[in-house]
Formats: structure tokens, C-alpha cells, sequence
């Protein structure tokens, strides 16, 4: 096997079509065809086959390609540690996470790693948590945001916060004059049988918080009236601020500027456990690391600060 082989024996496996593969290779579709034809000649046995949904692997081809990536993660960490001998400032990083979570995310940690790493480069991959926890275990990337529960238990995590996921109201919902407040402290929290018949705005089905939502809503025995579900929350957070219904907001997503009252749901709260997750007996290299230390460092931070803007009462957003 020798590297090119590999690069494009995955690409082919990744596009599952060789037009796909070649745009993303930068060659000749008639190019990369002749170079699968010779090559599977060369191995002896046929390493893709078609099908009506493109290219797939036969039983030789998936062994082939389980290699292939194992020989590009030692690759990618050998690079990593002769990079660290030459110098600890530099190198490289690549960050997976969602495209929810990467407008709040990323403003906040990549400035911050710049100021303290200059030469560090650091590479973004938003996705969904599936797709993240593949990029892990494939070596594509080096460090990826999730939350539990994790659908692959060989990726190993950092836990960074307990993060709180709140019920989000305009100022002027009704639903204000329901909270509780703890007498202590101001914190307020609105109870499961308030929540029964209020119009909510609901993520799409293939996003964790809707499995979240489903979950509280069984638990606890509650029955929603679903104004509306939408893939962006942007267009959540605009539509509760306009009054058409109640939706749920991790701590991370809240930002000041949005019109919105915040309660803990139940008098506890609920809360989902975030962590940082890293590929399965790979090599962590010390720009990942320190790309980590940062991440955990601002979250926390960022925990903190809300933590005891919640002791003045629901009235975050301005």
C-alpha cells in the first residue's frame, strides 16, 4: 500500500461514487476509474462493487479499507509527534462539533486558543453527534464536543460541565406568573403540570435535544400542544421571542441579547453530562491537548458566570 493508493481507495469509499471521488481528489473521473480497474488487478480480488445506491465495498474491500484508515491514523500521529520535536508551539488540530453548537462555541474558545497558540492551526468539522463520533473513530479528527450518552462506548471523553437545559419564555409569557423561586437565592424553576398543554416550538427529530424533549414529556406525563419543529435554532429562538410558544434552551446557547426568560425545569433542574471526546487508542497530540485545556477552561468559566446570574431570578436575556 503506498499513501496516494490509500488516499484514494478511501475517497471511493467515502463518496461511494467515483465522479464524487474524483471532485474531491482533484482528478479525472476517467483517471481514478483506471486506477481502480489496475489496482484491483494488482490486489487480485475486486474491492468495490455497484449498486443502485453507488459504489460498495465487497468483504476484501472493507477489510482493505479498516487498514487503510489504521495506516493513515499512525501517519497523522507520527506527523504530530515529529512536529512536537521540532517545536511545542507548533502543530495542528482538527475539533469536530454540531452546527448548533458552533456559533456559540467557536467565537468564545478560537480567539482564545489564537492569543495563547499563534501557531497552532486549528481545523473545523461541524456535524451531528453520529457523524462526530465516526470522524473520531476514523482518525479524521482529533477532538470532538459531545454529550452523553455516547452511541460508541470505545470513544474515550473528558467530562467538561453538567450542562442545565432550561425552558426559554418571552418576558411577557403567562407561564411567568407560574414560576416558582427559591427563597434563598431567587432561582426559579417552573413544575411539570405547568408545562402540560403549553404550545412549544420543538427541535427536528435527528437533534439530541429532541430526544430530550420526548423524554421529559413521557416522564413526566406531559402533553404539548407542538406549534412548531425546525432544524434551525435560530429560527427557535426568534418564534419564542415572538411569543408562538416555549422551547428548550441549553445553558451554552443562551446568549443576553435574545428577549427570553430562563427557568430550571423542575425544582432540580435537568441537566445533560457535555464532554470532549477523542479518538479510540489513538495518539492525543499536545496541540490537542492544549486545545482541550482551553475548551474546558472557557466552558467553566462560562458555567460559573451563569450559575449566579440564576441566583437574581429567570430575567437573563435583556
Amino acid at each position: 500500500m503506498e499513501l496516494r493508493e490509500i488516499q484514494y481507495i478511501l475517497a471511493i469509499a467515502e463518496c461511494g461514487s467515483l465522479s464524487k471521488a474524483a471532485g474531491k481528489l482533484f482528478v479525472a473521473q476517467s483517471s481514478l476509474s483506471q486506477f481502480l480497474k489496475n489496482y484491483e488487478a494488482q490486489c487480485g480480488y475486486t474491492l468495490f462493487i455497484r449498486t443502485p445506491q453507488g459504489l460498495k465495498p465487497t468483504r476484501e474491500g472493507e477489510l482493505y479499507i479498516h487498514t487503510a484508515r489504521q495506516i493513515t491514523r499512525l501517519q497523522r500521529n507520527l506527523n504530530n509527534q515529529l512536529m512536537e520535536l521540532s517545536s511545542l508551539q507548533r502543530g495542528k488540530v482538527s475539533f469536530s462539533l454540531s452546527s448548533f453548537r458552533s456559533p456559540y462555541l467557536l467565537p468564545l474558545v478560537l480567539p482564545a486558543f489564537r492569543r495563547k497558540y499563534p501557531n497552532i492551526e486549528v481545523s473545523i468539522a461541524e456535524a451531528h453527534m453520529a457523524k462526530q463520533e465516526r470522524l473520531l473513530t476514523e482518525g479524521h479528527v482529533d477532538v470532538a464536543f459531545l454529550s452523553l450518552p455516547l452511541g460508541n462506548k470505545d470513544i474515550p471523553y473528558l467530562k467538561v460541565i453538567e450542562e442545565e437545559i432550561f425552558l426559554a419564555a418571552p418576558a411577557d409569557h403567562p407561564i411567568f406568573l407560574a414560576a416558582h423561586r427559591d427563597p434563598s437565592d431567587g432561582h426559579a424553576w417552573i413544575d411539570f403540570e405547568t408545562m402540560n398543554g403549553q404550545e412549544f416550538l420543538l427541535y427536528s427529530i435527528n437533534h439530541r435535544l429532541s430526544m430530550f424533549s420526548d423524554q421529559i414529556f413521557a416522564d413526566y406525563h406531559i402533553t404539548p400542544k407542538v406549534n412548531q419543529t425546525h432544524d434551525s435554532f435560530e429560527t427557535l429562538i426568534r418564534l419564542t421571542e415572538a411569543g408562538m410558544g416555549l422551547t428548550f434552551i441549553p445553558e451554552t446557547y443562551i446568549d443576553p441579547r435574545n428577549r427570553l426568560c430562563y427557568f430550571s425545569i423542575g425544582e432540580k433542574g435537568q441537566f445533560r453530562t457535555l464532554v470532549l471526546g477523542y479518538p479510540p487508542a489513538g495518539y492525543l497530540s499536545k496541540a490537542a491537548q492544549a486545545f482541550s485545556d482551553v475548551v474546558i477552561e472557557i466552558l467553566q468559566a462560562q458555567h460559573e458566570e451563569l450559575r449566579a446570574k440564576l441566583k437574581g431570578g429567570p430575567q437573563i436575556g435583556r
